[in-house]
């Protein structure tokens, strides 16, 4: 989306006597002075008349704003201000913000940006239009009929209000081809995870109500449960490239004794293919060599990426889950960062605890800490509860020989090193980062989310370590 200049920007927080000030600052010590509704925009517009210079700049998210000498600002008289102010007056009047340019207009503000940018149509200051222009865009059938024609709808908006059917039948248009997506948008489902929803052009959809050989009224009164009558006009359903994919992918794998997966990736219009990593199978060349040989598969080759990171999660996951290869570890914190006072171990292959305790930290837990894991000082302090050396020397049995899994490994991995170096314990294994792996990249991105997603284990060493397992669990379904 095209971003529009605005009027007032931001200007720095400090105003030490006798520093530069930004525009907004000067405007108002100079129209204090002489009298007059200075802005902000007055005072860029007086730079540049060359009335002003700026002597430094301030930055703020990506911006940079100008700022000035307040002797310079203090020398300026009215005659140097007054018409400056007075232009941007007469400006405002016959001028419209983009807000009001595009209700103007009735368009939403990234329709408004792609018009004017595609007649060549500039802001004037202040990042305002020129009401002429906007009025003579809003004058324009042919503009606005174009602005509407160009609009996009989804599938459902496309069936259910322009061709007043149901929404089977408008499927059965995009899946032989009479109308293809122009984008797609992506909704986020939840906090974490998107869907891509494919956009049509309003005018693509209106000319299926004018394809020859459809009877709309006929389709209209095809009641459910019946075939729809666009499917003798198509000569049937279409095999579609998902279901060539998919076939491929289960002989191919019976052919080689292998599991091979596939994902539709929306937004691109892609599938992602992956698949067991066996010693002698068959390697990423002779799959595309497979593909190529298949005559129908061939036409959608390039819709179709061989490997993936869906993929490689899979793989990571089940060579985690083998027996004897790993062990799972959470801990629980005083602080953000700071020291144990709770650490959990389970074999990853068998879900068996093998450790579980509480640890005596000798520092306090911080209220934001307790709030998270529940733990207070008097658990973690109370007779019988072990101090991290004695904690040490049974993760360090429980671990042995084993590669240590954790939900943001860096963070445990972090805590362990510190707790260790606090005790004088060094030259330890559990400090070598090359004996870790993390759960929570390949999670995230075997759910194809936007972001890291949470463990939700609730915050307790062991309900976690649980909780990590029943990921990898789920990351090794086909």
């Amino acid at each position: 989306m095209t971003t529009l200049p605005h009027c007032a920007p931001p200007t720095p927080s400090r105003d030490p006597a006798g520093r530069p000030l930004g525009a907004v600052r000067c405007a108002a010590r100079l129209g204090e002075r002489l009298g007059l509704d200075v802005e902000g925009d007055d005072i860029r517009e007086l730079e540049q008349l060359g009335a002003l210079a700026h002597v430094d700049e301030f930055r703020k998210r990506g911006r940079v704003y100008p700022l000035y000498d307040l002797a310079a600002i203090d020398a300026l008289d009215a005659d140097q201000v007054t018409p400056v102010v007075t232009a941007r007056t007469r400006w405002h009047a016959a001028s419209m913000t983009t807000e009001a340019a595009a209700g103007e207009i009735g368009c939403g503000h990234s329709e408004f940006a792609a018009a004017v940018r595609a007649r060549g149509i500039e802001p004037g200051r202040c990042g305002r239009w020129a009401r002429a222009d906007v009025e003579g865009l809003a004058a324009d059938e042919d503009f606005l009929e174009q602005l509407r024609a160009d609009r996009l709808v989804t599938a459902d908006v496309a069936a259910t209000q322009i061709l007043d059917c149901a929404r089977r039948h408008f499927d059965i248009a995009a899946e032989h081809g009479w109308l293809r997506p122009v984008r797609y948008h992506d909704k986020e489902v939840g906090r974490y995870r998107t869907v891509a929803v494919p956009l049509y052009r309003t005018g693509d959809v209106e000319a299926l109500l004018t394809r020859p050989g459809i009877d709309w009224e006929q389709v209209r009164a095809c009641p459910k449960g019946r075939p729809s009558p666009l499917l003798a006009i198509a000569g049937g359903r279409k095999v579609s490239r998902a279901q060539l994919i998919r076939a491929f992918l289960q002989g191919f794998g019976a052919d080689h004794g292998i599991e091979m997966w596939g994902w539709f990736v929306a937004g691109p219009d892609v599938w992602e293919i992956d698949w067991e990593r066996l010693d002698n199978g068959p390697t990423k060349t002779d799959v595309a060599g497979a593909i190529d040989a298949n005559p129908m598969l061939r036409r959608h080759r390039r819709a179709i990426r061989l490997h993936s990171a869906a993929g490689a999660a899979i793989r990571f996951a089940r060579a985690q889950l083998e027996p004897g290869a790993t062990v799972i570890l959470d801990t629980e914190t005083t602080d953000l960062y700071g020291a144990i006072c709770e650490i959990a171990v389970i074999d990853a292959s068998t879900g068996a605890t093998l450790l579980d305790t509480l640890v005596n930290p000798h520092t306090p837990i911080q209220p934001t800490a307790a709030a998270i894991h529940g733990l207070t000082d008097a658990e973690v302090t109370a007779p019988g509860v072990p101090d991290w050396p004695a904690v040490y020397r049974r993760l360090l049995r429980v671990t042995r020989g084993r590669r240590i899994l954790a939900y943001n490994a860096d963070y445990d991995h972090t805590v362990i090193s510190q707790d260790c170096a606090r005790c004088g314990i060094t030259r330890t294994r559990l400090t070598d980062w090359s004996r870790w792996d993390d759960v929570m990249m390949p999670r995230s991105y075997h759910a194809r989310a936007r972001r890291w997603l949470p463990n939700g284990g609730g915050h307790r060493a062991l309900a976690d370590v649980q909780t990590t397992r029943e990921h990898l669990l789920r990351m090794t379904a086909p």
